[in-house]
């Protein structure tokens, strides 16, 4: 009897032990999570047939279909609860022949940018993203825009403030991105 005791007692311990360390799982922040699945993750390359570039993608993200309308253009998201990631690159005529620093300073303005980097033949933005009224939305953005004659090459990525650690592969993957 005392063993049995024993036994139930100490399967009840073990239990309850596990019922606690799966819990705390479940208390993580969901950027927590994101941030944890993004170290294990995947990266997944979707390249483009008609320009002939690739990009690097979280397994775990899902293409939306619509993006493939547009030739040129890919789209890949994350959603969960009200937190929503999406990365996109497409191309852009360079209709008005700016050069690099002409692009950057357009763009900068237009985007109200808080981080701004000019490399060799590309250039990177990042900052918040504002509604109409000017007002920050606690959305993010980072854009990366390489030239190539009369084309820009466009990578993008939009994300909650409050993910921007968990993300920071995604955007280490952009800054790095090479064409070609």
């Amino acid at each position: 009897m005392k063993r049995f005791l024993f036994l139930s007692m100490s399967v009840f311990i073990v239990v309850m032990m596990w019922v606690s360390v799966y819990e705390k799982e479940d208390d993580l922040l969901l950027s927590q999570k994101l941030e944890r699945a993004m170290r294990l993750t995947n990266m997944r390359e979707y390249h483009d047939d008609d320009y002939d570039y690739t990009i690097r993608y979280p397994s775990f993200f899902e293409q939306t279909s619509d993006s493939l309308l547009d030739k040129g253009c890919c789209r890949f998201s994350f959603w969960q609860d009200s937190l929503e990631i999406v990365q996109t690159a497409f191309t852009e005529q360079n209709t008005e022949n700016l050069t690099l620093e002409q692009a950057m300073t357009k763009y900068a303005l237009d985007f109200h940018v808080t981080s701004q980097q000019k490399g060799n033949g590309f250039f990177i933005l990042s900052g918040h993203i504002l509604d109409d009224n000017g007002r920050i939305t606690g959305r993010c953005f980072h854009v990366k825009f390489v030239k190539h004659r009369k084309l820009w090459f466009v990578q993008s990525l939009t994300y909650p403030e409050e993910c921007e650690q968990a993300i920071q592969r995604i955007i280490k993957e952009i800054d790095n991105w090479k064409v070609w």
